[in-house]
Order: C-alpha cells, then structure tokens, then sequence
C-alpha cells in the first residue's frame, strides 16, 4: 500500500489531537515498546476536576531504559476504583461505562450476599472439582464469623455509634458552641468496645476473606454471578492484594483504552502495536521510525510538531525515499485541545472534533 503511517507512544485518556493525528494516518502504530518516562502522559491524564488536575496510574519501580510493556502498574492500591469514582463525579453517570474496563484489570470476587442467597447456583458455575468443598468452608466460616459479630455486639454497637454521630451533627448545627463533651465520651467508649469486638473477630474475617478469594479465582472471570463493588477489593482483612490482583503491564491499561477511544471517534485508519510488528529496534528513534514506515508501504512519516523539532532526523526517512510531513491540526472543539473525554462525553458526534481542524 502507499499511504501516510504515524507512531505514537500510548498515552492515558489521550488529548484530542492524539485521536486526530492517527484518523490523519493510513496506518496509526501505537508505539508501546518505547522507553517509559515518569514525566510523560505515558501513565497521566490531564483532568480538571475541583483540585484535582491529574490521574495518574502508579507504576512499580523501574529503572532505565524499562519499555512501556514492561512496566508494571502498581496494583497494590486501589487507583481502579479511585479513577472510575473521579470520572464519574467529573462526567456523571455515564461514565460508569468505563467500569468495565477497570474491572477487567482485577480478579473478580464474588459478593458475600451472592454466596448467601443462591450459593446452589454458584456450585453449578464451574467443573472444578474442589469447588464443593471451597464452598463448604466458606459457609462454615462465614456463619462462624457472623455468629462471632452477633456475640460480641458488633451490628448493635455499630448502629449506636451512628445514632451518636448523627446527635452529635445535630447539636452542632443547632449551636456551632454547644457543649458535646458528653456525646464525645460516649463515642469514645462505643469506639473502645467495637475495638475490642473488631479484635476477637480478625481471625474469623481474615480466614472467611482467604476463602472468599480462593473460591472466586475457581469460578473464573467470567461467570454470571454478582461480584464485590470494584472499591471494596482492597480492604479484604487478610488478603494481600499485591498476591491476588493480577500482573497488569502499563501497555495492558492504556493501549486497549487508546483502541477503544479510536473506535468510539470513529477513527478507521489500521491500527497495530509497534511490540507486536517484529522490527527490530535499530537503538536510533528515527531510523526506526523510517522502518516502521517502510514496513507498512507506507509513502510518508506523520510527525507531531514537538518531536519534529527536538528529536526527528529526516536523513533515514531519505534514504527510503519517504517524506516527512508534519501534523497541522487545530482543534475545533471551543476549549481547545483538551482530554478525549470531555468531548466523548459531551458531544452528539464525538468524531468530528477529531476529523475537522487538518489540512
């Protein structure tokens, strides 16, 4: 084919002129086995949402030269239900449908009150052999740590503790100076108690969770049974996270997203990755670029403005015969080139803030 090629690095939620610059293409290379860079959008959105201006996904140590798919997110930290929670508050509801794509990089867990209320249907999800028994030991100790709550006051001591807080709210509204000296000491000895209640129950928490996990990693990801909301997978008393989320690489997290944001702005230019075309990388950034050009057929390189001028030497693309030419895009969109989403989410026909504004 004869056509214009253009290479990115993958970027998380990506700027309009990103979506612009590969629908200018033929062929759009998402270049994933570059080195990754703390200070690059390789990992961060841009969002303006109250003080918060940045989403950042956390990345494990990693030292020089470590390309972006061999980055390792940090999954210790629950940044899934964090990002999902500030998109949603930025984008309103319908940006829950972006959940799936959070959810996909956990294990899914099963809801306890799934378990409870049909755990017949759970037995019948899956051909594992252990699963009778996994399910045994969790009704088991379930109900052992239930009966253990319900010994030591747990659900009464609770609720009293919310009535105290609501007393408390109330007098001080009624009079920001009032004396609540009284209701603080009650609180307090109500804390005291669900702190030892709390304790004589660890155990029993820790080792229904451990089971809780177990049992949904032989159900699969699959399976049609309520799993546990997305924000409360890291505060299972017991459970590691470190040892049952799964090993997400940076390119596992924002290359599907770039992919899906290119087919929701009904940009139609082929898409690969660079980690899967099976070039190797000659050490020169530009003479790679030339070959991924060439590889392709391609007639021309489309190059951003800033990288043409701080890193692109035409020498190589010379050799080959190859132009270069140089994005000239202006965003139509009336505030400018801003994240993806705030157009995905606010405008009838997304694409054209991506397919107007070029030559």
């Amino acid at each position: 084919m004869s056509g214009t090629v253009a290479v990115y690095q993958p970027h998380y939620y990506p700027r309009l002129h990103y979506l612009a610059r590969a629908h200018q293409a033929d062929v759009f290379v998402i270049y994933d086995d570059v080195e990754f860079s703390r200070r690059s959008r390789h990992h961060r959105a841009h969002i303006d949402y109250y003080e918060k201006e940045w989403l950042t996904v956390p990345v494990a140590h990693t030292g020089q030269e470590t390309l972006i798919t061999e980055t390792r997110v940090d999954m210790s930290v629950p940044w899934p239900a964090r990002h999902l929670q500030t998109l949603v508050g930025k984008y309103g509801s319908q940006a829950t449908d972006l959940e799936p794509f959070y959810r996909r990089l956990c294990v899914s867990l099963v809801d306890p009150e799934t378990l409870r209320d049909d755990i017949d249907r759970v037995g019948e999800l899956t051909a594992d052999s252990d699963i009778g028994a996994l399910l045994d030991d969790w009704v088991r100790i379930d109900t052992r740590w239930r009966d253990r709550l319900e010994e030591y006051e747990v659900p009464e001591l609770r609720a009293e503790k919310e009535r105290l807080d609501e007393r408390i709210g109330e007098r001080k509204r009624a009079d920001p100076a009032a004396d609540i000296d009284d209701l603080l000491a009650d609180a307090a000895a109500i804390d005291e108690r669900l702190e030892t209640a709390t304790d004589a129950c660890r155990e029993l928490k820790e080792r229904r969770n451990r089971t809780l996990v177990a049992l949904s990693k032989s159900l699969g990801h699959e399976r049609d049974v309520d799993r546990l909301p997305l924000y409360e997978l890291w505060n299972l008393d017991g459970v590691d996270p470190e040892r049952w989320t799964s090993d997400v690489s940076l390119a596992d997290v924002t290359v599907p997203l770039v992919e899906e944001l290119l087919e929701r702005f009904d940009v139609t230019s082929t898409v690969v990755r660079s980690s899967e075309v099976g070039l190797e990388h000659p050490g020169d950034a530009s003479e790679y670029l030339a070959a991924l050009t060439n590889h392709f057929d391609g007639d021309a390189y489309l190059s951003g403005a800033v990288g043409y001028e701080n890193y692109l030497e035409e020498d190589p693309f010379d050799d080959r015969g190859l132009d270069v030419l140089v994005q000239d895009w202006t965003p139509s969109w009336e505030d400018g080139n801003v994240c993806a989403l705030d157009v995905l989410y606010d405008a009838d026909d997304p694409g054209r803030y991506v397919t107007e504004g070029g030559e």
